[in-house]
């Protein structure tokens, strides 16, 4: 599941269109590893009850989950910088409904016949069950949420200052940058990339 995931993301990434969160033909190393791990959050819920070529097609439809979710959360300009709710969020709801559609009669751990996935037989009772216990947690979760960061918002400490923001809370609250050399690092490989580019794209012009 997480491997082709991880295929699916990577190539679904390069290949889309910009429009559809396409990454304009660059490989997006980011993107194949969040797709990673959420097609092994799409098979948490029912690693133990499907079978492989099942867990392989939740993978793959994992993939499109995470991305179509991190599309929503830019589109709708959402901060959520690590892609969190895409990757558990999605990727885990997706999880809970595929039991629903894969799981086989052997593991279904009933003395019903037909409590299965949909795709084996089943009579939609286990389906059922997946689509009302992910609008339960959905609910308890949601619930939880607003009560914590209303009260978060009350007493102010919801948000950082700009300022402290601006400087990175790796400084502020740990004592020194997480990534101390990279500004200098990315200025300096694209002092040796810009040249380059440029005088590739005057020889390309001249020719």
């Amino acid at each position: 599941s997480a491997a082709t995931a991880a295929t699916t993301g990577l190539l679904l990434k390069r290949f889309a269109p910009g429009s559809c969160g396409g990454s304009h033909g660059v490989w997006d190393l980011g993107h194949t590893c969040n797709s990673l791990l959420g097609g092994l959050v799409s098979i948490t819920a029912g690693c133990t009850t499907v079978e492989i070529w099942a867990s392989v097609v939740i993978g793959f439809i994992g993939a499109f989950f995470y991305h179509g979710a991190s599309c929503l959360m830019r589109r709708l300009k959402i901060d959520d910088p690590l892609d969190a709710f895409a990757v558990h969020g999605a990727c885990g709801l997706w999880g809970c409904l595929a039991v629903g559609f894969f799981c086989t009669c052997d593991y279904s751990y009933t003395e019903s016949g037909t409590a299965c996935g949909v795709f084996y037989g089943g009579d939609g009772l286990l389906l059922a069950t997946q689509i009302v216990g992910t609008i339960f947690i959905t609910l308890w979760v949601g619930a939880l949420s607003a009560i914590l960061f209303s009260g978060l918002m009350a007493g102010g400490l919801l948000r950082i200052s700009k300022e402290v923001e601006d400087a990175g809370l790796d400084n502020s609250k740990h004592g020194g940058a997480a990534y101390p050399d990279i500004a200098t690092a990315i200025e300096e490989a694209t002092e040796r990339i810009t040249p380059k580019r440029i005088t590739s794209a005057t020889d390309a012009a001249g020719a």
